[in-house]
């Protein structure tokens, strides 16, 4: 098990009760819609995973690890086993995708020699390799969320939380990220979360969909898909 949730709560300092009593067990290799309407819980989730907030009840292991009992200096080191890849794409843009990608792996002390190697992988995985040398402004949005998911798996994390990657994409474009995601989930292995409005992503590429609402979960469809439910989504 990857990532296991018991009876999870959270309540913020301003009284909002964001989770409640939730419970979630995601196998190691999944790939997972988390979808829902704004306010539902799903960023809420998402902090708790990769170790930004802490449960106020309950327990979050991820990795193997008690998320919310780790001391605030080993987070940091936690946050190896998580990628991100957010909406805005967060890219450094003095860097090139080059240096974009290989940033990930120098925080980490990786040798230049093992750096190089693993970026020019995760390039050719994403079909970038042409543009290496090419600062994000020189990028479209497309190419540019493609250097950003290939940063966030460029140390094979073990689980990949992307934050609703379409979202600022055309339709066209977002199928070809999506495309990508489920190459990354058969070949490098990684658990995947993924965050999302888009009903036609989630209907036409299938995978295990839990819908959250007030902050409960309401649904977990292993086969996915929209059939089911479609207020409030």
């Amino acid at each position: 098990m990857i990532l296991e949730l018991n009876d999870v709560n959270k309540i913020y300092p301003n009284g909002v009760n964001a989770l409640h009593d939730v419970n979630l067990e995601i196998e190691e290799g999944e790939f997972v819609y988390i979808i829902g309407a704004t306010g539902s819980g799903k960023s809420t989730l998402i902090k708790l995973i990769d170790g930004e907030e802490v449960p106020t009840s309950g327990t979050v292991i991820s990795a193997g690890v008690n998320v919310g009992k780790l001391r605030h200096s080993k987070v940091p080191l936690y946050r190896r086993n998580i990628g991100v890849v957010f909406q805005d794409f967060k890219l450094l843009p003095q860097k090139t995708t080059f240096e974009n990608v290989a940033f990930a792996l120098e925080v980490i002390n990786m040798s230049d020699l093992e750096i190089r190697k693993r970026v020019r992988h995760v390039l050719n995985l994403v079909g970038l390799e042409d543009k290496a040398k090419a600062f994000p402004r020189e990028l479209s949005g497309g190419q540019q969320q493609r250097v950003a998911i290939a940063r966030a798996i460029a140390n094979k994390p073990k689980i990949l939380i992307a934050d609703e990657p379409t979202g600022n994409l055309d339709p066209e474009t977002a199928k070809g990220i999506m495309e990508l995601l489920n190459l990354i989930n058969e070949q490098e292995g990684s658990t995947i979360l993924m965050v999302t409005h888009d009903k036609s992503i989630v209907e036409q590429f299938r995978h295990r969909t839990i819908r959250l609402e007030d902050g409960y979960i309401v649904a977990d469809f292993q086969k996915g898909g929209y059939d089911h439910y479609v207020p409030g989504v």
